[in-house]
């Protein structure tokens, strides 16, 4: 199944082996150390203060920090500053080149337009149906919306994170609550192309038929 959640395994064929969402208080500490060859932290809100041996890294809504390149963050410890400081926990076996992450927002807009690939299902927001050369994965935090994967439906909420094969169209359709959520985009691969992939104009997917 394309959607997981922190506590289950995701899809055999997922470089992203697992997540954590840490809410974190004003003041608050959390420690943790590196569990997989690969660890990211992206900071969704607030200011996170990831602290090593020996020095810290302040993070705003946005920033990243790999852990896996800096040996002296092997054990970590992070306090927020600020009432609503949330750090997300992304750990895998990805490979070097990459293609992005960050943070994206979707809204009910019944009338919105977009130069995505034509669906044949109800659409009403600006997220395009299109593809990547990367596996991706959506993991949202607040907010509900119907997530179309290769032409298959999810209800997807808060904790939910949605496993998007390499060449598989997607879209976010609609959503029944202002969707806050991540994006993390792996490993290129074939053409090694970056961004959103339409048939209509780089070519026809060729989508990874095991990946979903």
């Amino acid at each position: 199944m394309s959607l997981f959640r922190s506590l289950e395994a995701p899809p055999a064929w997922c470089t992203l082996r697992s997540f954590e969402i840490i809410d974190l208080p004003e003041n608050q500490t959390a420690a943790r150390k590196q569990a997989t060859a690969k660890e990211r932290l992206l900071c969704t809100g607030g200011t996170a203060q990831i602290m090593g041996q020996g020095g810290s890294v302040i993070l705003k809504e946005g920033q990243f920090l790999d852990i896996h390149d800096k040996p002296s963050f092997a054990a970590w410890s992070v306090i927020g500053h600020g009432a609503k400081t949330q750090l997300v926990r992304l750990c895998g076996s990805w490979g070097e080149d990459i293609s992005g992450c960050g943070i994206f927002r979707v809204a009910h807009e019944p009338d919105a337009t977009n130069n995505g690939d034509p669906v044949s299902y109800p659409k009403a927001t600006r997220v395009d149906s299109h593809y990547h050369d990367c596996d991706e994965y959506w993991l949202v935090l607040e907010g509900r919306g119907t997530v179309v994967v290769g032409g298959r439906f999810f209800d997807s909420g808060p904790g939910d994170c949605v496993a998007l094969g390499m060449g598989h169209h997607h879209d976010m359709a609609s959503v029944s609550e202002p969707v806050k959520a991540v994006y993390f985009e792996t490993s290129l691969e074939g053409r090694k192309r970056v961004g959103h992939l339409w048939n209509h104009t780089h070519g026809l997917a060729q989508p990874q038929p095991e990946r979903i």
